[in-house]
């Protein structure tokens, strides 16, 4: 076998462990890439659970507040029919 018969050959292994190691640096690039916007929407998703819990908290804390308000709304109600009571019972001009 001379030189000649061997340049064929070779010069196509070459090209193929060349394709080869493109295609692998290819792919780890995009696996790099992958990576990178995996851990950004994870901590995006986490911000979002953050401002969930929060939104959470503030409905709970709105809720109790407007049950102490239709609490203090009853006792106004109660207050003005027992004032209305005490100045019919006594004939006081209340205003």
């Amino acid at each position: 076998m001379n030189a000649k018969d061997m340049v064929v050959p070779v010069a196509t292994v070459l090209f193929a462990a060349g394709a080869s190691f493109a295609s692998f640096e290819s792919a780890a690039q995009e696996t790099e890439d992958l990576s990178v916007r995996v851990i950004k929407l994870e901590s995006q998703e986490g911000k979002q659970e953050v401002v969930n819990l929060k939104i959470e908290g503030i409905e709970i804390r709105l809720d109790k507040m407007e049950e102490l308000i239709a609490k203090v709304l009853e006792a106004q109600q109660q207050q003005a029919i027992n004032q209305a009571k005490i100045c019919a019972a006594t004939k006081a001009r209340c205003n």
